[in-house]
């Protein structure tokens, strides 16, 4: 049971983290687009669909079959971390490859905790 509350909040934390960052790319847009040299367009729908993500995570952290659910999203995070590592590595422009390289590692620290939620020895109870 401590397991399964430990990872509901880490979906709840990961899903306000998330709201937060939407919010901050689409307050942020032209810059951060001109910063990165890529469309207006592309900077606002990522931060929306960062936003829709974060809703997602809001209404998963509900679900019944949590540990699959945390599998699902800790995966995500893998991926997610792996891709803005990757287009940190391919940035342009130093400020940019460390705000992305920053974000890959908070993604990637979040994925590690659920993972590790996944892993614990009471997870069998879920």
């Amino acid at each position: 049971m401590q397991t399964e509350l430990a990872a509901r909040r880490s979906l709840a934390v990961d899903a306000v983290y998330c709201a937060g960052a939407g919010l901050l790319v689409l307050l942020l847009a032209r810059s951060l687009a001109a910063l990165f040299g890529v469309p207006y367009e592309l900077a606002l729908g990522l931060g929306g669909a960062t936003l829709a993500w974060a809703i997602v995570l809001a209404i998963l952290r509900r679900a019944n079959r949590w540990r699959g659910v945390l599998l699902v999203v800790a995966s995500a995070n893998s991926g997610a971390a792996i891709g803005l590592a990757i287009s940190a590595v391919l940035a342009i422009d130093v400020l940019g490859r460390g705000l992305l390289l920053a974000v890959a590692l908070e993604v990637a620290a979040f994925a590690f905790v659920q993972f590790r939620l996944l892993r614990s020895r009471t997870a069998a109870s879920g």
